[in-house]
């Protein structure tokens, strides 16, 4: 049975990306979504995710490679510069955790803003500002 502070932990996530998506939508629908207000919200869809705050998130700034460490580090309680030496992958094709982890984020996002990407672009994000602007030609 999983330890309850995890499963805290992991709906405390969940419902800060839910409480962000609602922002999306309502900003939306109001007509008053930006791209300066997009990127706010997928950094904090992303942070939400990641289960970092934003001290935790700093040293990583806009990288989603960076944040997707930082979030693998936290998780395996290791300094965030081990995990790319550290991290030996186990899929058939060979992907890191990190970038399994952006992957995966990058599909939630997708979902849960309701926008459809073009899957090239997205995968060649490398910040939280190029996915952002993908998102933001995807809600107009």
């Amino acid at each position: 049975m999983p330890d309850k502070a995890i499963m805290d932990r992991l709906l405390a996530a969940k419902r800060g990306a839910a409480l962000v998506c609602d922002e999306f939508e309502s900003d939306r629908a109001a007509g008053t979504l930006d791209a300066s207000r997009v990127e706010s919200l997928v950094r904090r869809f992303i942070l939400a995710k990641f289960r970092l705050n934003e001290q935790e998130a700093a040293p990583a700034g806009a990288s989603l490679e960076k944040l997707a460490q930082a979030s693998l580090a936290k998780m395996l309680r290791i300094a965030p510069d081990l995990v790319k030496t550290e991290d030996r992958a186990a899929n058939c094709d060979g992907a890191d955790s990190a970038t399994v982890k952006q992957a995966l984020v990058i599909m939630a996002l997708q979902k849960e803003f309701h926008v459809q990407l073009d899957c090239f672009s997205a995968g060649l994000c490398h910040s939280v500002g190029e996915l952002a602007a993908l998102i933001w030609q995807a809600a107009r």
